[in-house]
């Protein structure tokens, strides 16, 4: 303790870096004076994030740790995606927002239920500092208009909110015409998910007057629908388009200070010279141009290379090659019967990316080894395809360095790894095994991905135990709820027993998976004994829907009669199989609050021995790396 309590405050905060909030909470609040005011300026400045916890270790922190740093919390990170229940068990034990006095950032991710979030944003009203919001992942899609009529007039009234990324809210477009309150600071607005046309968009810009950069889809189709008045203050916008040539030029000619446009089309065919119109007729001020164009070309009968050929010559213009140095690159895949290409400016500038190991490029750049670096793309789609006859084409070579979530149909070839500079940053990862050798090939991704967390797996071949004879020291989600097995979609008995008894299963702290029989859910349950979340849907729960209308919950409880009270059971609100279970493994009663405020020099020990065994392991787990 002494020796701990010898280092510079400035030292001590620099340890705070490596661990959660939350983790911090529980190591060193209460433990003196001094701890409890490095604690308060650590949470200043970095997020309370309640995602990926443990029921228990939920109960502790609002129970014990929340009441004393309340005040204090500057962003608050509330999620249901892994916690089901979660944002409704604060608001039921009193930590309504309106008591978070110095919030200045709420993010809300996977909450299940919209009526829930409008409780949240209510209570917000009154934050004087509350500048950033995000709804992320919203689950409930339902769109149940009163409660999302309320729920954005509730948010354009928060008095000092400027960011609102809105990604998560899936809407009706006719939503956005019920905005009946100006917000008075709004500048940064993402509603990508709500598509709007022009005369929406025109409904919306009136109610948010200060808007400078906006995230948004648009379709628009139709001869009356226009935007009505100039946006001077908007600067930058980032849009998904489906609509006709009339729409966009529309749109932009009202936006005369734009000097940033990124816009991804959908089934839309403007060649080089009509971009070259629009922005010179519309967009002055333009300095940055990123375009994503994803067209299909089924119905014209000449070649997919020939029409490519076609398409990039009418970027080569003086416009892009000499007076803008803007490139273009266009990919796409030889034997699609599909005739799909996409063409994108350079260097790629978007969150996604989808190719095979025989997609061929073209390009505009004068420098053909230049722009391969993708280091924006942070989704990877990888498909195969066999066909040799593709060898002479030529080939994507484009490099990923900071992939976050990878899909990838198993097994590849050999190009599929000079895609990758590493897979470091990789934490979620969706694959479907087609060959027996695919197992073999998941091990080494599995082996080059150090900080993966997440693996989804859509289909395999052989027995289910060629996949639980594979390792990962990072892997703590595991998701089979689409396996495909042996031609079953459902795990019997002998099945789970092998996921408990493997490594993957031991380790797993979130599970998804469909199961024969319930009884099952029990041993996995008592057995995997890191597991906190398990999701689940079980055949015999499928028969009492379709026989049973009135009991539809009677697994639901039968589930209560055996797994503690503490745990939290529910039914998914969109997909009503699925049953979560959020599990609590503590046994005893919670004592009350000043228990947890040590006081003897033993406490303070044990406390610091954990945290301080916790951050040597971390630190070796990096210099491992």
């Amino acid at each position: 303790m002494a020796q701990l309590e010898s280092l510079a405050n400035e030292l001590l905060l620099d340890l705070f870096e490596f661990f959660t909030t939350a983790h911090l909470l529980q190591a060193f609040v209460g433990l003196n004076s001094r701890f409890n005011e490095l604690l308060y300026h650590h949470i200043r400045t970095h997020p309370l994030d309640l995602r990926s916890l443990s029921k228990q270790n939920f109960d502790i922190i609002s129970k014990q740790y929340l009441p004393l740093t309340i005040g204090h919390i500057t962003s608050f990170c509330v999620s249901s995606d892994e916690s089901p229940g979660l944002s409704e068990l604060l608001l039921s034990r009193g930590f309504t927002l309106d008591r978070f006095i110095c919030l200045q950032s709420l993010s809300l991710h996977s909450i299940d239920d919209v009526g829930t979030l409008n409780k949240i944003i209510y209570q917000c009203r009154h934050l004087p500092y509350l500048t950033h919001l995000n709804i992320i992942k919203s689950t409930d899609r339902e769109r149940r208009i009163n409660s999302l009529v309320d729920f954005l007039n509730n948010i354009w009234s928060l008095s000092a909110l400027t960011h609102c990324n809105l990604s998560g809210l899936y809407a009706d477009e006719a939503l956005l015409l019920t905005i009946s309150i100006v917000s008075p600071r709004i500048k940064c607005l993402s509603i990508q998910n709500i598509p709007c046309t022009l005369n929406c968009l025109s409904h919306l810009l009136k109610f948010t007057p200060r808007l400078q950069q906006l995230c948004t889809t648009i379709y628009s189709y139709l001869v009356n629908d226009h935007l009505e008045c100039v946006v001077p203050l908007l600067q930058s916008i980032k849009i998904v388009f489906g609509g006709t040539l009339n729409s966009l030029n529309n749109l932009l000619q009202y936006m005369p200070n734009i000097s940033r446009l990124t816009i991804t089309t959908v089934q839309v065919y403007f060649d080089g010279k009509t971009w070259e119109q629009l922005i010179s007729d519309y967009l002055p001020q333009l300095t940055v141009f990123q375009l994503k164009m994803e067209v299909e070309f089924r119905e014209v009968n000449i070649t997919l290379e020939d029409i490519i050929d076609r398409l990039l010559a009418s970027f080569q213009t003086p416009f892009w090659l000499k007076e803008r140095q803007w490139y273009v690159r266009c990919h796409w895949n030889p034997s699609d019967p599909y005739k799909w290409a996409t063409l994108y400016t350079l260097p790629y500038c978007f969150d996604g990316f989808d190719c095979s190991n025989k997609s061929c490029t073209k390009s505009t750049c004068p420098a053909e080894g230049n722009y391969w670096s993708c280091d924006c793309v942070k989704s990877f789609g990888h498909g195969t395809v066999e066909n040799t006859l593709l060898d002479n084409f030529s080939l994507l070579r484009a490099r990923f360095r900071n992939i976050c979530h990878l899909q990838v149909n198993i097994p590849f070839d050999d190009r599929f790894w000079s895609r990758f500079l590493s897979l470091n940053y990789l934490t979620s990862l969706h694959v479907s095994i087609y060959k027996h050798s695919g197992y073999d090939q998941l091990q080494t991704v599995f082996d080059q991905a150090p900080c993966l967390y997440s693996l989804k797996l859509q289909s395999c071949v052989g027995p289910i135990s060629k996949l639980f004879q594979l390792t990962s020291k990072s892997i703590r989600r595991i998701d089979l709820i689409e396996a495909l097995l042996n031609q079953s979609v459902h795990f019997n008995e002998d099945d789970c027993f092998i996921l408990i008894s493997s490594t993957l299963g031991n380790r797993c702290e979130v599970l998804s998976i469909r199961i024969k029989h319930r009884k099952n859910v029990l041993d996995l349950i008592q057995q995997m004994s890191n597991l906190r979340l398990l999701m689940f849907e079980c055949e015999d729960d499928r028969e009492f829907f379709r026989r049973f209308s009135s009991v539809k919950n009677e697994l639901v409880r039968w589930l209560q009669s055996y797994i503690t009270s503490a745990s939290i059971i529910t039914r998914h609100p969109v997909q009503q199989f699925l049953i979560r279970v959020w599990i609590d493994r503590e046994t005893n009663k919670i004592p009350p609050l000043h228990s947890y405020i040590l006081k003897s020099k033993s406490k303070q020990k044990t406390k610091l021995s954990q945290f301080l065994t916790a951050f040597r392991q971390h630190f070796n787990s990096i210099l491992t790396e």
